[in-house]
């Protein structure tokens, strides 16, 4: 059980601050943020499999806080308790306009391995510093700079050809 408690620490201060600053961003309430922070980790712990592939690991860990995140805010609101939209995450009542952008957008994440959608999102979503990312993920700041200018240049190049 030493293990598992060790090995539980570890994944909190390497990915704590991650999940934390997705669940700030769709919760909009440092408290609430830090609640389901722990709540986010308590399921991780459950499934620590998943959290052995470090080209996998920070994807799926913010889909679970993410999903964790917006299942708070329905039950939420459902209780009467109010919550700012997040901008990010308004898939359903997204205007018609939006949506061309959302397919690009995807489209050309999707060109990319995981981990450069992983530093673009991070970046550039989130709003992470390049140092921040790259110990995440355990790689230097100058591969995730790389890898950003990559995205950034293909993105612009798909941009203007569409």
């Amino acid at each position: 059980m030493s293990e598992h408690r060790s090995k539980a620490a570890e994944l909190y201060r390497t990915w704590g601050p991650a999940v934390y600053r997705r669940c700030l961003r769709i919760l909009k309430d440092q408290e609430a943020a830090k609640d389901a922070t722990q709540e986010v980790f308590v399921k991780l712990i459950r499934d620590m499999s998943k959290l052995e592939d470090r080209e996998t690991v920070l994807p799926w860990i913010y889909r679970v806080a993410t999903n964790h995140c917006l299942n708070q805010r329905r039950n939420g609101s459902r209780r009467g308790e109010d919550f700012e939209a997040p901008p990010l995450e308004l898939v359903a009542s997204a205007d018609h306009d939006t949506l061309p952008d959302r397919l690009l957008v995807q489209s050309i994440l999707s060109r990319f391995d995981a981990t450069t959608q992983t530093v673009a999102v991070g970046v550039l979503v989130d709003g992470m510093e390049q140092e921040e990312v790259a110990v995440v993920l355990g790689l230097s700041r100058r591969t995730v700079a790389r890898k950003l200018a990559r995205f950034l240049d293909l993105a612009r190049h798909h941009v203007d050809r569409s």
